[in-house]
């Protein structure tokens, strides 16, 4: 996410930018992996903006509405989010350390344009995670 042309494009619609959004549409144009409302609550008041977890939940709902973002489902109880300007990715998560990283190679698409072909199912979007152990975790084992 390009900070300065998102922040633009939201004024150009007509939209407030205020210190919050300013500083979110920042994190998220700085972050390697997709980040949590917690995340980025604790970020915030971090860097000493004084803000509730609704007002950072509303900052997420709305750039995910506006089209900025996009929802990853990496752990059950909790949603993350990441920039849609990203390359299309995978993830890799590790279940001792919590480190995500990208696969950036996919082969999802071949099984995508094969049910299409045999099912007649037109795929809208699709998640693939991948859990297990990451190579820092698996040398201390």
């Amino acid at each position: 996410m390009n900070s300065d042309l998102t922040l633009s494009s939201l004024r150009d619609k007509g939209h407030k930018i205020t210190n919050v959004r300013k500083e979110v549409v920042g994190m998220f144009s700085q972050a390697d992996k997709p980040l949590t409302a917690q995340e980025l609550h604790k970020a915030l008041k971090t860097i000493g903006l004084s803000v509730n977890k609704t007002t950072v939940y509303r900052e997420l709902q709305f750039l995910t509405d506006q089209g900025y973002l996009v929802e990853v489902h990496l752990n059950p109880k909790e949603t993350s989010y990441e920039s849609t300007d990203l390359m299309h990715h995978h993830h890799l998560i590790c279940e001792t350390c919590g480190k995500i990283d990208n696969v950036t190679n996919c082969l999802a698409k071949e099984l995508e344009e094969d049910v299409l072909k045999k099912k007649g199912f037109e795929i809208a979007r699709r998640s693939l995670e991948f859990y297990g152990t990451c190579a820092d975790c698996s040398k201390k084992s």
